[in-house]
């Protein structure tokens, strides 16, 4: 030990050993007494209505179950969010509505051609034939009955995979056949 730890614990020693002389010590205990309670009855009425509110923050399990009750919300949440996102991509695979025209995702490129050539006002390669605005809306008037006619023809199609497959082979086939 140096010496300013001897000086420390000297110093230390003498003030454990000197106690204050209490002098009634009855009249300074009342008087703590007083205080206290005078404190007590200067808490306000909002105090006393936020204490009885939230009073309950002070303890330890209830503050513990609120944190697990909190988690199972936030779960549930996450899990809702995810069950919405998942049902809006399959709603977006299958029918998409634009200015009242219903199409499937398979006749997106069809449609498109056609308002390029609607649009544009180009001529057909083959013929050399311009297409005119009557013929079409025939054309796509004919393809949105035939969607509605078929509807659950393409809902089947769609949600049996053999059955997909079989079609598109037969449509690959036919269009290497047109060509």
């Amino acid at each position: 030990m140096t010496d300013e730890d001897k000086k420390y614990e000297q110093v230390l020693k003498m003030l454990r050993n000197s106690k204050p002389i209490l002098t009634e010590s009855d009249i300074v205990t009342e008087k703590i007494m007083r205080q206290l309670q005078e404190e007590k009855s200067k808490i306000s009425i909002p105090e006393l209505i936020f204490e009885y509110l939230f009073g309950w923050a002070y303890i330890g399990w209830v503050r513990r179950s609120m944190i697990a009750v909190v988690v199972v919300i936030v779960v549930l949440f996450g899990y809702q969010q995810a069950l919405i996102l998942r049902r809006i991509n399959e709603l977006s695979g299958q029918r998409i509505q634009h200015s009242s025209l219903i199409m499937t995702n398979m006749q997106d490129e069809l449609l498109n051609k056609i308002q390029e050539y609607r649009v544009t006002g180009w001529k057909l390669p083959d013929g050399g034939k311009s297409v005119s605005e009557k013929e079409i809306n025939e054309l796509i008037n004919s393809l949105n009955k035939l969607q509605v006619k078929y509807k659950d023809l393409f809902y089947l199609i769609e949600n049996d995979p053999r059955l997909k497959k079989y079609v598109e082979t037969r449509m690959n086939e036919s269009n290497k056949t047109k060509h």
